[in-house]
């Protein structure tokens, strides 16, 4: 899908806008904040989802939040996703969660898909970095690494290990978080913002690298929510990393770099559909196999040839794709173009 609702945001108390009705399926969503943030930039969206009948748990990562750990020496991807990796291996092995990732918090997302696949519905990307591999390759830095330079000098860099060594930390100066960060957000939350960012850790985030059951983390469907009037990840940026990783779906907000201060109420009205429905495509990179309801079907413009009993027959990319889904291919069927 393309294209935000013709909603208006409304000046109204919360109680009068808020569905009310329990979800019937109880999701439970895990939302991961973007670097300098925490779970405290998801209190809007949080009161929305619990309205409407979700579970929620929003984390704090590594140095971020209420943790107490000093950014500074938070020097690795592993450890600053330690939080969201606890939490994952610590569920039943029969619950599953929706994560929602912002900005820097769609690398926790892949990080997360690449080793718990199996404990993941769907990953939800919001004006994030989604990179199927994280910094590996050049262009990797070129699509999710944010470019502030056309503001000036904007970063307050921290040497944790010394002057003559990269920087471990960074924050963007307090003066120009409404300008880039917040521009379409309420003062009121700038001011909230301005008082809670923490410096992230930027040499953990660069170091970030990807790897794992590629095939378990295709079977994960990804959702990307773009933000048209993003001063921090460009939309050229985003549109570069959905085409190189398409997810299954993506959706469209007038929005800045954190809708879940600006459009919060169309932010949940893009996802909450999405949340609701029990049939979600599970796009795959091998032959467009979509998996839907524990079936799979081939996207046109070719169909794959059947066997005797009327089963697709597939390729080695294929097979080995499904296996890392838990289905046989004797579960496979065909939908209508």
């Amino acid at each position: 899908m393309s294209g935000g609702r013709p909603m208006v945001e409304k000046e109204n108390t919360m109680s009068g806008i808020l569905p009310n009705y329990p979800h019937p399926h109880h999701h439970h969503l895990v939302l991961i904040h973007g670097i300098g943030h925490g779970a405290w930039c998801w209190y809007k969206i949080r009161c929305l989802m619990e309205a409407s009948g979700y579970k929620v748990t929003c984390l704090d990562l590594k140095g971020a939040g209420v943790d107490q750990s000093d950014p500074n020496t938070v020097l690795t991807f592993q450890d600053y996703n330690q939080p969201l990796t606890d939490f994952l291996s610590s569920l039943p092995g029969n619950e599953k969660v929706i994560l929602v990732g912002h900005s820097a918090g769609g690398m926790s997302l892949t990080d997360a898909m690449h080793r718990f696949a199996s404990k993941i519905h769907m990953a939800i990307y919001v004006a994030a970095t989604m990179l199927e591999h994280g910094f590996s390759t050049h262009r990797d830095i070129i699509d999710g690494e944010p470019d502030l330079s056309a503001f000036g000098n904007v970063n307050k860099f921290i040497y944790g290990l010394g002057v003559d060594q990269p920087p471990t930390s960074v924050i963007i100066k307090e003066n120009f978080h409404h300008q880039i960060l917040y521009q379409m957000s309420p003062i009121e939350d700038v001011t909230l913002a301005s008082m809670l960012l923490r410096p992230g850790p930027v040499m953990a985030l660069k170091g970030a690298r990807f790897q794992g059951n590629e095939d378990a983390a295709d079977c994960v469907p990804r959702v990307y929510i773009k933000t048209l009037d993003d001063h921090v990840l460009k939309l050229e940026q985003q549109d570069a990393m959905i085409k190189r990783w398409p997810p299954s779906q993506v959706f469209v907000l007038q929005s800045d770099h954190s809708p879940f201060f600006s459009t919060p109420i169309l932010l949940f009205a893009e996802a909450e559909p999405v949340l609701r429905s029990l049939k979600v495509a599970r796009a795959n990179r091998y032959n467009r196999i979509i998996i839907e309801s524990n079936s799979f079907v081939r996207l046109p413009p070719h169909s794959p040839p059947l066997n005797g009993a009327g089963v697709p027959v597939l390729n080695q990319a294929a097979r080995m794709a499904i296996r890392g889904c838990a289905i046989s291919p004797g579960q496979l069927r065909l939908l209508p173009h």
